[in-house]
Formats: structure tokens, C-alpha cells, sequence
């Protein structure tokens, strides 16, 4: 599938060179396609190397007289015929057309693997004074946070999978504590979702009306003379909210807000565009959605923000808008806010159990970029406060990925549970209770704050004026963390289990005829209880290959009972020890080093070996 960016000035959809590397250099039999709306010039995409050229609305658009007239080679034509129907006769379409779907696909079978893949893709990230597995000296538990039905199951987006009837965290939790522990919930935060519209009882403008001063502009940028100016109750609209606006324009709100309550005040803006919320001069929210939420999956992709604010002290808000980021032809805002804090009832519930689970969230879809690594809303001071009040303090990230963790130091434990879909509560409730060893690693880094990893520049990301520099080469992911010596807050490949293992001494070997290196090693569980590994190998290549400083390049994993062992082999073929020299992937001679490891940081054994 092809992207959408254009590539040294030519979209990828028509880069000839970008198929040449594809179909002839890395040996692809089967088809290519563009992404869901990158078929704007299907013709130019065919003669490129498109071999379906449009997916998505009105899919293939291509003229009858292009294909007839000769504006797509014959020979193109006969090859793009080709590699689709070869694919589709290779997976069998023909041959063993696909079954109409099964009319119950929640038999216990599936319910079963739903579970097993939610353990199995359970990172335990951090585990201090072995505060997990929960044993029985734990007689009260206060689960914080929306543990409930409001808990993400899976990204919104293409790929969003309604999870039917399922055991949410909480419910799972419950059923197996059992009588023996007293179970409370305090729901603590709302998580990342959009928050109730401000009320026009709370705003002001300058002149004294209820609700705020909006100015709405013909340009992106909110200058020139406003198309018009009124007093908007609130701010909260989905379609062009005035006449006289062109397809991309802009809008300001100014006025006051006066809170009823005092203390931590949260801030939603949920938009189609790009806006900005300040109160008192100061910015509480920020940054932009393509959409304010995707067409599939049922997810908002709200901005979010705190505040501290005293009942009766008007603040000034100055709220600024665009949609020139928008998918074309929307536009939207919701201006939303939480004046009363849930915090202080879930500290309350906190200093009263033995141990508490605090479970956050952040919301991850198509068509959207995180602006930061902090979690949204209150979550930090949520954790941070729950902490304070009981030192036994497990958190659980329901998130797509990395986040920031100023309050690692103040928590026990961390279980990162990305979106684990149908089997998210009872995986999550056999792992904290010790029914299954957490056996996911990390397949991403989490980085010690934002100045760490590719992409943490303007250039990089998100471009200037169009264009993006990809500065990092080949040093992606966890390699750029290793050419730039940066140490992460959690590396590539980590996570903990409730057992120990020892990783015995490294053999590795070459074979020439099947072009492959072996790599053999024995896995020890050295603890009491049984758990799985996941045995990493990494290469190291010969200067000469100017590669990065360490490359993944096998791992395996293995589950073992208490003391118990197994040999592993891993095959690696020396295509994957190759590096893109003018024309082709290259083997460079020379000493290569192979490494067993339990993390892109935690090496445990080294073999040289020679090749080429």
C-alpha cells in the first residue's frame, strides 16, 4: 500500500522508482495499492507501477480511453492483471472461496484466544517491592479510573473492532478477588474524552452578556476585517456556524469565565482543525485534528488541559480556531469543560484500601497525532495523588503507546495493557492476581521526555512549510536511541515477569549453504513459578556496513515451569544482515556479532562470527 506524501517532489502513488525498489530490487510477487484517497491521478499512478490503481470511494476510476489508447503501456496493464490474479489464486479465492461469515463468533474458543492474546501482549514495565502479583495479604483494593464500560477496547479507526459483550477491568477484577478482598471503585478522572460544553451562565463578554465575543474571519490566520462579529452562548458547532465564510477560514473568542467551584478545573477543546485555548494569557489547550473523529470506530479526539481556578475569580479566555488542517470541507469545535474534580474522592478511596489500581487512558485513532507524551487531563495528577495517599499504588496504561511517567518514582508498579480488545478485563485480572506471568515486550521505546527519539524537531516533525526532513536515516525506532547514546526511560524489548531466567552461554554458527546463521542458546527459569521470556538476538555489523549500532535480528518466545530449561535455536538468515548499498541489499564481510538480550539495553551474551 502506498502513502500519501509526496517523496523528493513526486507522490508516492506515481514514484517509478519507489516500484522499481519494490517489485524488482526487494522481489515483490504480489500487487500494490494506494492508501483509501491517494488515487488522484490513477492514470499517472498506473503507468508508475500501480497495479490497482484506486481503492476506496469509487475505487478504480481509470477512463476506458487509457487503457484502449495507449496511455498505459499494454505491457503495464498485462503485469498489474497479473500479479492480482496471481495473489488472488495464491490465497486461494478461487480455488476455496472465502465462507460467509459465522453467525456466532463468541463461542468460548473465541472468548478463549481473546484472553490469551491480551496476556500475552501484557507489558509489565516496572515492578518495586513485588507489589505484583497481588497476594492474599491484600484484603481491600480500590480500582480509580474508567476501569468501567468507559474503558478503550481498540484504536479508533479502520481497525476498530467492536468488542461484542465483554468483562470490562473492573467487573473482571471483582469476579476474581471473590469474597475474600473488599473491591471499591472511585472513577478518579474521565480519561481522554470530550467534556461537557461550557455553559453560558459561566461567560461573559466584555459588555456583560452571557456567553463570549466571537470575530470570524475570510483568512487561516485571523486577520483582516472579521465577516462578522457576535456573542456566542457557547462554542460548540459542527458545520459552518456563519454565512460569508470561504472553505478555509478562521474564528476568535474572547471573554471571561467565572468557576462556581475552587480547585483543578479540566478543559476539553474537540475540533476539526486547529485551536487554542488560553485562560489568563496562559495556554491550557492546544493543537489540531484532522477530524474530530474518524468515520469508523466510535472514539472523539479530544485536546484536553487543566487548570487551578478559584469560585468567584473571573479568568479571561481567548479561544483561537482554524480549519485549514481539517479534512476537507469540515470544520468543528466543542469548547467543554469538568469544573468539579473526582481527584479527592479517589484519594479518599485510596487511604482506605490495602492497595490501589489506578487505570488511565488516552485515546489513539486514524487521522490524528498526539501533541505530547503527558497523559490528557488530570491522569499525572490523579496518580500522583492516589500515590500520596497509598505507597502501594499499581498503575495500568491503556494507551497505544509510549507516555511520560513524572510519577514512576512514587508508584510500585506499572502494567502497560495497550487496547486489549474483547479480553482486556479478565487478561488484566489474571495478571495483576498472579493467574498469568505478563508476557508481552515492548515493541516500541519509551523515552525519558520529548527531547529524546527521531522526529523532536520541527523539521522532523511535523515539517515545515510542507516538507518533513527525515534527518534519523536508518537509525529508527530504538536504533536512533543507540547512535545518539540516549538512554530511554523504557528500551525496546523490555518487560518483566514474575520469575526470573538465566540465559546460558551463546553458540552461533554458520551455515553457507542455506545462507543462515544459528544462533543457540539455553533459557533457566531460575525462580518459583513458572513464566515466559521472550530471548532476543541482536547483530552488530562490521564498520564498514555503516549501520546502526545494533539490530534486531531474531527472538523467541518461551514459556518454562519453576527451574525448568529448554535449548532454543534461532535461524537468521544473512538477508537480514544485509544493508541497501547503490542497486541493491548488501552483505558486507566482515566480523559480525551476535548478542542474546532481554532488552535492545539488557545484553546477556555475545558470539563473533565471520561472513562474507
Amino acid at each position: 500500500m502506498m502513502a500519501y506524501p509526496k517523496i523528493n517532489d513526486t507522490f508516492a502513488t506515481r514514484h517509478p522508482g519507489l516500484f522499481d525498489d519494490l517489485k524488482q530490487s526487494m522481489g515483490l510477487q504480489g500487487h500494490t495499492v494506494p492508501d483509501f484517497w491517494a488515487g488522484d491521478d490513477q492514470v499517472a499512478a498506473a503507468r508508475a507501477g500501480m497495479d490497482l490503481a484506486g481503492l476506496g470511494p469509487g475505487a478504480v476510476q481509470i477512463p476506458a480511453g487509457a487503457l484502449t489508447g495507449g496511455a498505459i503501456p499494454a505491457a503495464r496493464l498485462d503485469d498489474a492483471a497479473r500479479r492480482i490474479l496471481v495473489t488472488m489464486f495464491a490465497n486461494g479465492l478461487f480455488d476455496h472461496p472465502v465462507p460467509a461469515p459465522a453467525a456466532n463468533v463468541s463461542t468460548q474458543a473465541h472468548k478463549d484466544l481473546a484472553h490469551e492474546a491480551a496476556v500475552a501482549s501484557t507489558v509489565l514495565l516496572a515492578n518495586r517491592s513485588a507489589a505484583l502479583p497481588l497476594t492474599s495479604a491484600v484484603k481491600s483494593l480500590a480500582v480509580i479510573g474508567p476501569a468501567g464500560s468507559d474503558t478503550f477496547t481498540g484504536v479508533s479507526g479502520s481497525t476498530y473492532v467492536d468488542p461484542g459483550t465483554w468483562t470490562t477491568p473492573l467487573d473482571a477484577i471483582r469476579a476474581r478477588a471473590g469474597d475474600s478482598v473488599k473491591v471499591t471503585h472511585a472513577q478518579g478522572t474521565k480519561g481522554d474524552l470530550p467534556l461537557a460544553v461550557v455553559p453560558s451562565t459561566v461567560l461573559r463578554t466584555a459588555a456583560g452578556a452571557a456567553g463570549l465575543t466571537a470575530s470570524y474571519y475570510a483568512s487561516a490566520d485571523g486577520t483582516g476585517t472579521p465577516v462578522t462579529t457576535r456573542t456566542d452562548a457557547t462554542v460548540d458547532f459542527t458545520t459552518v456556524p456563519v454565512e460569508g465564510l470561504p472553505s478555509v477560514w478562521s474564528a476568535k473568542w474572547t471573554g471571561t469565565l467565572t468557576p462556581t467551584t475552587t480547585g483543578l478545573h479540566r478543559f476539553s477543546l474537540l475540533p476539526s482543525g486547529t485551536t487554542r485555548l488560553k485562560i489568563d494569557g496562559e495556554t491550557v489547550v492546544s493543537g489540531t485534528r484532522q477530524m474530530a473523529r474518524f468515520f469508523l470506530g466510535p472514539y472523539d479526539y479530544p485536546l484536553q488541559g487543566t487548570a487551578e481556578l478559584t469560585a468567584g475569580r473571573a479568568v479571561t479566555v481567548e479561544i483561537t480556531y482554524n480549519n485549514a488542517a481539517a479534512e476537507t470541507g469540515t470544520c468543528g469545535l466543542t469548547f467543554g469543560w469538568q469544573p468539579e474534580s473526582l481527584v479527592p474522592a479517589a484519594v479518599t478511596a485510596a487511604r482506605a484500601a490495602d492497595a490501589a489500581v489506578v487505570f488511565v487512558n488516552r485515546v489513539a485513532g486514524e487521522g490524528m497525532d498526539h501533541e505530547g507524551y503527558a497523559l490528557p487531563g488530570d491522569q499525572d495528577q490523579l496518580i500522583e495523588a492516589v500515590a500520596a495517599a497509598n505507597p502501594r499504588t499499581i498503575v495500568v496504561l491503556n494507551t497505544d503507546g509510549p507516555v511520560e511517567t513524572p510519577w514512576l518514582d512514587d508508584v510500585e508498579a506499572v502494567v502497560q495493557t495497550w487496547y486489549g480488545g474483547r479480553g482486556a478485563g479478565t487478561a488484566l485480572a489474571a495478571v495483576l492476581f498472579g493467574d498469568s506471568d505478563p508476557a508481552g515486550r515492548l515493541p516500541v521505546t519509551f523515552p525519558t521526555d520529548a527531547t529524546q527519539g527521531p522526529g523532536t524537531t520541527p523539521a522532523t516533525y511535523p515539517g515545515t512549510s510542507g516538507t518533513v526532513a527525515y534527518d534519523e536515516g536508518i537509525a529508527v525506532g530504538y536504533r536512533f536511541y543507540d547512535a545518539e547514546n540516549q538512554d530511554p526511560r523504557f528500551p525496546f524489548g523490555h518487560g518483566l515477569s514474575y520469575t526470573t531466567f538465566a540465559h546460558g552461554s551463546l553458540e552461533a554458527t554458520y551455515d553457507a549453504t542455506t545462507e543462515q546463521v544459528t544462533v543457540e542458546v539455553t533459557v533457566a527459569n531460575t525462580g518459583q513459578r513458572p513464566g515466559t521470556e521472550v530471548l532476543q538476538v541482536y547483530a552488530t555489523l562490521p564498520a564498514a556496513a555503516a549501520a546502526e549500532p545494533r539490530r534486531l535480528v531474531a527472538f523467541q518466545k518461551v514459556t518454562l515451569p519453576a527451574a525448568g530449561a529448554k535449548r532454543l535455536s534461532l535461524a537468521i538468515p544473512v538477508q537480514d544482515l544485509t544493508v541497501w548499498k547503490p542497486g541493491a541489499m548488501t552483505l558486507v564481510p566482515g566480523l559480525y556479532t551476535f548478542a542474546t538480550a532481554r532488552s535492545s539495553r539488557d545484553v546477556t551474551a555475545q558470539r563473533t562470527v565471520t561472513l562474507g
